[in-house]
């Protein structure tokens, strides 16, 4: 398949960039290549915030690569090609140990550890003496030779840039692919993720691993071209500066990064001409120039300048060429019993002893009031909450206790509250919840291994919105539907994952008339073609009381009352608790 020629266009830059470093002048050759591996360094930086992590301490990985490289190459004789690789398999091993270490944590404390790791990397930079030099740098890192051929400053610049080009369509392909919309799903709500499939440490790990990779390739190509390294150059003032110019630039598309290097630059350059040449202001106040106009800048685009540039989020290949939708994949109905399961929250008792069958072939119902302990119970079934006591089954055999291989067992839900990733068309979000019927990693989609089975997962994708009634809405981004249409993707997400049972938690919550209509006639259709299990959770009893084959009854998390719907209707207990009559 060819490549797309929005595909080509930066790559095609970056070759000319790489050419035209050949023909300029020194000074600007210097610019242009520190662009380019400050360019690599936020590439990886950007997919590191697209999963909603934090970095303050990325200078350290381009640091480790750039020292690590130099003394390979000076001190050992390693060829430049080898030197760079270890360099960056080192840091790689690294940010592996220090992933596991920190990014567990969340909130503030995540960025507070990336801040230590960086400062006491500087401080090892700055102390080793006999291995860095110290504060005095490491001098005397001889030209990369390869095959015969020298490469100087300028050809470590061509370099740089095709390696931006080459790492720009990596990046747009994962980015794109199954582990970029996990990153997404990550970032949007990690339990969502995790409900389709996502093993969520171990993805932020994988991300991080990449990015720090990155970083020290950045770091091995900048040493060969400086052949001097300060530590001051990989400060926890240039970790501030790179995370400035992704956010400055924009991670909604795999152009953002690019952009805010070339407008970190450009700022720069503008405030250094301003104060030379026009203010007439000490030059002292550079810094302080340069902060403001940056500070302008992100206060007026504060998603990035892609926003300004209305660039359109990048379409997925996928859905253009593969336009017909296929048959949904059926799965065998499952059958999930819940036995006398419990769950305290400190001293407060949220479910007491509740047992509950949910056969193949049947549409079963859950009601109670609000604060009945509905949607604690789909959070202990599916592994989002652990159970204080009882046991959850498939067919017989207990759950595991992580939510991803919940999943991956054959269960699949919705949410009371919608959580879809807003920035992902309404195709992309239903193919998170195929996660778990993909198997391409990083290296796969980076290498463009995964373009099969991305058009499977699409056509699949695109028959799930068929049976909710959106295939019409398949390109739109999901924050632009309705409320209730929102929530029928949700429907269709969890379809993806071709559940045996089907968990919805109040999915008729701001549908229509023919919404309702429609969701309805899915819930037979599921029940009577595939023989799913079906369990609805939801407060439009009018909806519930036209569906459902059997219903239970929770009221303050115990099981008030079970049977079918019309003698659940007249148990006096439901009609006092429930419907608020009396008894």
């Amino acid at each position: 398949m060819p490549m797309k020629p929005e595909k080509l266009y930066l790559p095609g830059a970056a070759l000319a960039v790489a050419a035209l470093i050949l023909l300029l002048p020194t000074y600007y050759v210097g610019l242009l290549t520190l662009a380019g591996t400050n360019a690599l360094v936020c590439l990886g930086l950007a997919f590191l915030l697209a999963a909603g992590q934090l970095s303050l301490g990325h200078a350290a990985f381009l640091g480790g690569g750039a020292y690590a490289t130099a003394i390979l190459a000076r001190d050992y004789g390693v060829p430049p090609p080898l030197a760079i690789a270890l360099a960056v398999a080192a840091c790689a091993a690294a940010a592996y140990v220090i992933g596991r270490l920190t990014l567990r944590l969340r909130g503030h404390y995540l960025p507070l550890a990336t801040l230590a790791w960086g400062i006491a990397a500087y401080v090892c930079l700055v102390a080793a003496t006999d291995l860095t030099g110290g504060a005095s740098g490491l001098s005397d890192i001889p030209p990369p030779r390869v095959f015969g051929l020298e490469f100087g400053t300028r050809g470590m610049g061509a370099v740089a840039w095709i390696a931006v080009g080459l790492a720009f369509i990596a990046y747009c392909r994962i980015y794109r692919g199954r582990m970029g919309r996990a990153a997404r799903a990550i970032k949007a709500s990690p339990t969502m993720a995790a409900a389709f499939g996502v093993d969520v440490a171990a993805a932020k790990i994988r991300i991080f691993v990449l990015s720090a990779a990155l970083a020290a390739l950045a770091g091995g190509l900048y040493a060969f071209y400086m052949s001097f390294l300060s530590p001051t150059s990989f400060s926890i003032g240039v970790s501030f500066n790179l995370l400035i110019m992704v956010v400055l630039g924009g991670c909604l598309h795999p152009l953002g990064p690019l952009l805010g290097v070339l407008a970190f630059t450009a700022i720069e350059l503008a405030a250094q001409y301003l104060i030379a040449n026009l203010l007439g202001i000490p030059g002292q106040m550079e810094t302080m120039l340069f902060g403001l106009i940056l500070i302008v800048a992100l206060l007026r685009w504060p998603n990035g300048l892609l926003t300004w540039v209305r660039l359109k989020p990048p379409a997925r290949p996928a859905a253009a060429d593969e336009p017909e939708a296929a048959p949904h994949p059926v799965s065998a109905g499952r059958r999930l019993s819940v036995d006398a399961v419990h769950k305290r929250f400190g001293g407060l008792q949220a479910l007491k002893d509740v047992t509950l069958d949910i056969p193949p072939g049947r549409i079963t119902g859950l009601i109670g009031p609000n604060g009945a302990g509905k949607s604690t119970l789909f959070n202990v079934m599916t592994a989002v909450l652990p159970a204080s006591g009882g046991r959850v089954a498939l067919d017989g055999d207990a759950l595991p206790a992580r939510a991803h291989e919940v999943v991956r067992r054959g269960i699949a839900r919705s949410f009371q509250h919608v959580q879809l990733v807003p920035e992902l068309t309404v195709l992309d979000n239903v193919l998170i919840g195929g996660h778990i019927q993909g198997k391409a990693g990083l290296l796969a989609a980076a290498l463009g291994l995964d373009r099969a089975e991305e058009r499977r997962l699409a056509r699949e994708a695109r028959a799930a919105l068929e049976l909710v009634g959106l295939a019409d809405q398949a390109l739109r981004p999901a924050a632009s539907l309705t409320l209730g249409s929102q929530r029928l993707v949700e429907v269709a997400r969890a379809l993806m994952a071709r559940p045996g049972v089907l968990l919805l938690d109040e999915p008729a919550a701001g549908l229509r008339g023919p919404e309702k209509t429609v969701l309805v006639q899915l819930m037979r259709k599921l029940r009577d073609e595939q023989g799913m299990a079906v369990l609805l959770v939801e407060h439009d009893m009018e909806l519930v009381m036209g569906c459902v084959d059997y219903l239970f009854v929770l009221n303050y998390g115990a099981l008030l009352a079970q049977g079918e719907r019309q003698e659940v209707q007249r148990n006096p207990a439901v009609v006092a608790a429930y419907l608020g009559a009396e008894a």
